[in-house]
Formats: C-alpha cells, structure tokens, sequence
C-alpha cells in the first residue's frame, strides 16, 4: 500500500515537473509575473509612444502663432521642426545599443526624463526660437531612447506565439501617431496658446512614466555585449547628414551647397561605418543581418510603406484646405475615418499571416497601396470628400497589412538579446522613408506645379510670376488681385496642383509595385519551423 502511494506521489511530481517544464518552453524564458501583466505593458509601452510620436507632428499647425507670439524667422520655424526628427533619427542606433547594455526600461525611463524637461522648457519657459529649437534637441535626445526601446521591451514581453499580435498593435499606434498629432493640435490650437501642445505632450509622458514604472520590467542583453561606440557616432553623422539632405532638398534645391555638402558627407560617412560594422567584435549593426533575405526585404518594405503614408500626408494638408476648402480644424477632423482603420486592421493581420504567410500579406498589403496611389490620380480640383475617403481607406489598409508582418520579420531576424539593435534599424527605416517621401514626392509635385504655371505666368510682372510659381497657397493669394483674371487663374493653379499630384502618385505607385514584386519574390515562402512570422 505504502509503495502503490510512493509510486503515485512519483507520478503526479513529475507531471507536475513536467508541466511546469512545458509552461516554461511556453513562456521562452519570460518571467511568469511579466506575462501575466504583458497586455498593460503594451498598453503603457503604446502610450509612450504615442507621446513621442505626437510631439514631432503637431508642431506643423502650430508655426504661424509660434511666428507671431515670438517674432520668429522662416529658418527658426524650419528649426522648431526639424531640429525633433534629426536629433531623434540620428541616436537611435546608439540608444539601442545603451538599453540592450544597461537595461532597456532605465533607457526608455531616463530617455522620457529628458523629454519631459524639455517639453516643459518649451512649454513654459522658452521666450525665442534659439530657446524653442534648443527645447526641441532636448526632447529629441529623449525621444531618441524612447521609441526603439519600446518595441525591444515587447520583444522581450510576449512569447513568439503573441509576439506578432504585439508587434502589430505598437505598429498600429506608430502608422496613426503622426496623423493624430495633426487632429490633436488642431483642436488645442482653435481653443488654446501654441504652449498647450507642449503641455499636452508633457501629460502623456508623465502617465506613461508612471505606469512603466509599476508595470515594466527591466530586460538587458544577458550576454553584455560591448557598445560600439564608434559605430554608434558614425551611424549618428551618417544617419544626420542623410536625413537633413534629403528634408533640405525639396526647398533649397539638390544642388544647394549644404545639402550636397550634407548628403555626400552622410554617405560617406555611412560607407566608414559599414567598413568599421564588418570588422567590429561586437557592431552596432551586424551587417550578415543584410544577407538574411528576410530581413533585409522587411527593411525595404517599411522604408517604402512610409515613404508612401509620409508623401500623402506631406500633400493633405493643402488638399483638405486649398481645394476642398476645409479650415485647419476640420481638416484634421476629416482624416479621423481615413486613419482610424489602421487601429482595427493591424492587430487583425497577424491571423492573416498565419492562413496565408507572411510574403502573401505583404505583396498584397503593397499591391492594395500601389492601387490606391493609382486612384489618386484620378483626383481633380472637383473632386469630394467622398472620392478622396474611397481612394485613402484601401492606402491605409495595404500600409497596415505591409508594415506589420514586415516589423515582425525583421525583430524576428535579430537574435533577442539584441533587441535594441532591430528595434533601431526598424525605426530609422520609418525615419528614412518618412523623409524620402516628403522629399521625392513634394519634389514631384513642386516640380510639376511649377512646369504648369510657368506657361501660364509669363506675361504677367516678375513679382506676379514668381508668387503664381512658388506655391498654391501664395497663387491663390496673388490670383485674388487680378481682377476678371482671378477666377480663370484661381482654376489653373488648382489644376496645376493637382497635375503635380497625379505624378507624384504615379511614381509612389510604381515604386511599390515594384516592392511587392521584390517582396513577394525576396521573402521565404514557407513558414519557417517554430516561427510565426513568415
């Protein structure tokens, strides 16, 4: 009798023990606490970087009181924008690298630290653009330890089986920051100071700081790898120089002195940091990562995907209100519906991924993007609201179905411990392509813009000619004093706008259809073993 029971205590301990070793496989190593607690986590993750993301995009509506309250210069106004993006583009390589080192949520913590300070110096404090600009570097440096930090920690939360379900929902939040920071700041501006988008960002950064700090746990590379500190300074010049010169080009011209100057000394410096990368014991970027197909596709993908999502939003603004007439605030209430899908879509996309693989995903995600952009050239000066919501629901739905499995594949592709390194290659991809499609398609658009009114402006004085050249707004404005010619030249300027449009779509849907072909032939077919991703 005693040994029967011996023998049955024996059983049920090593079921138990086996049990708890096939909870532990589950869980990867995560500890049973966090996994518990994963899906706040991602909530607090999300907030925070729907802080930062809010921070960079709202600061466009507000320039002309920013103009007015302090007596600020064109180039200050440029500044107070791009002094944000290029100091946050630029540290996200070595950011990366710090919270993979030193502990990844001490990283995101003291990075939200900064950028608190230097919200509430903006907010509160700053009486001229040097002071607005020198703000705007601070919370960019903390930014900068934000956002790639945010995607590490979740890698390090979930499971592989959940990992893409997170992933989709910090993509979602990342895609719709931007448009919602010109939604919110429209509604603070036709209510409050410029100042209160300041102290709104100031808010959400401290509530997600707080819950971080009782939700988040801490993860760090288990194996300490070195930071290259090298690699991460050239990686910064590199990544500054590229991204000035390319947001520089379509107003200074790409044979400007500065922005030559500053593309080639980017490339070049981008050249000393791949020969260095190659060499490094311990690189901040593993350059064999480039020969993972999977990878390095995923990477082109998300380039382009925001290339296409940053150009429309480049060009939306003087859409909703040069041709459709809509005033700031309901121009920013308007993209609500053409946004909001992406939320719903992309925590639906993984199921999709599992049915029909990753690669199928994301070449119909790009084809979907590609048609869209061909229906935007389609578009006319009496085109409605209705025309311009059917066109940009499918553009959005083909950039959610894209960016979210191509995120998943390339964190897949790094191993875990190094978190902070494809965290930061997926974020300056995002950054890259947000600056190209400004660039490449407003360049696109002014050029063909320009072509159009120069046939038409000719006769008129050289000071009527270079405003009806210069922009649509300016023309609209110039057109208004000619008298019985206002109303023919009002027409032809929209027209001309919306020729530069059509070409610039047509170039944006060539480029991703070009994409979803190298996808659909780049990426693995078959779903690798263990590996939801692809």
């Amino acid at each position: 009798m005693f040994k029967f029971a011996k023998k049955k205590v024996a059983r049920t301990a090593s079921k138990i023990k086996q049990t708890a070793t096939k909870q532990a496989d589950d869980l990867e190593g995560i500890d049973p606490k966090t996994y518990a607690r994963r899906w706040w986590i991602l909530a607090a993750l999300c907030l925070t970087l729907l802080g930062v993301m809010l921070a960079n995009s709202s600061m466009n509506m507000a320039l002309p009181k920013m103009a007015i309250d302090l007596d600020l210069a064109q180039l200050d106004l440029i500044w107070i924008v791009n002094a944000y993006t290029l100091v946050f583009a630029s540290l996200l390589f070595i950011s990366g690298a710090i919270g993979d080192r030193y502990g990844r949520k001490i990283a995101m913590q003291c990075g939200l630290a900064v950028f608190i300070a230097g919200s509430l110096y903006a907010g509160f404090l700053a009486q001229s653009g040097a002071e607005l600009i020198i703000a705007r570097v601070v919370m960019g440096i903390g930014g900068a330890f934000v956002m790639p930090t945010t995607l590490s920690i979740i890698n390090n939360t979930f499971p592989k089986r959940e990992r893409a379900q997170a992933v989709a929902v910090w993509g979602a939040v990342a895609g719709v920051g931007m448009m919602f920071g010109s939604i919110i700041s429209g509604i603070l501006l036709e209510h409050f100071t410029w100042h209160s988008l300041f102290y709104f960002s100031t808010i959400i950064a401290v509530i997600g700081f707080i819950a971080n700090h009782f939700l988040t746990h801490e993860s760090r590379d288990e194996k300490e790898s070195p930071i290259d500190w090298l690699g991460g300074i050239l990686s910064a010049i590199a990544i500054f120089g590229i991204v000035y010169g390319i947001t520089e080009a379509p107003s200074a011209g790409w044979t400007d002195t500065v922005v030559a100057t500053s593309l080639i000394g980017g490339f070049l410096t981008l050249a000393a940091f791949i020969f260095w990368e190659l060499r490094a014991k311990s690189p901040m970027l593993d350059m064999k990562l480039f020969t993972n197909r999977a990878f390095s596709v995923s990477a082109l993908t998300l380039t382009l995907a925001f290339l296409a999502m940053s150009g429309v939003v480049f060009s939306m603004s003087q859409l909703m209100q040069l041709i459709l007439g809509y005033g700031p605030l309901e121009s920013s209430l308007r993209m609500i519906p053409i946004m909001t899908p992406m939320m719903f879509i992309a925590p639906l996309v993984p199921k999709l991924v599992k049915k029909i693989g990753a690669r199928t995903t994301i070449a119909i995600g790009l084809v979907l993007t590609a048609a869209a952009f061909i229906g935007m050239t389609t578009w006319t000066q009496d085109m409605s609201y209705g025309h311009l919501l059917i066109t940009l629901l499918p553009l959005i739905a083909g950039i959610a179905l894209a960016q979210t499995p191509a995120t998943n594949i390339l964190m897949a592709s790094v191993p875990r411990n190094r978190s902070g390194m494809g965290s930061a290659m997926n974020d300056t991809t995002r950054q890259i392509g947000g600056a190209l499609g400004v660039a490449v398609l407003g360049a696109i658009l002014s050029a063909t813009y320009e072509n159009k009114m120069i046939e038409v402006a000719h006769n008129f004085p050289e000071q009527v000619r270079e405003g009806l050249q210069s922009s649509l707004a300016v023309a609209l404005q110039v057109a208004e004093k000619l008298g019985p010619m206002a109303g023919d030249m009002v027409r032809t300027a929209k027209d001309a706008f919306m020729s530069g449009m059509s070409d610039s779509a047509t170039v944006a849907a060539c480029i991703i259809f070009v994409a979803a072909i190298v996808a659909f032939v780049g990426l693995p077919k078959h779903q690798a073993k263990n590996d939801d991703t692809i």
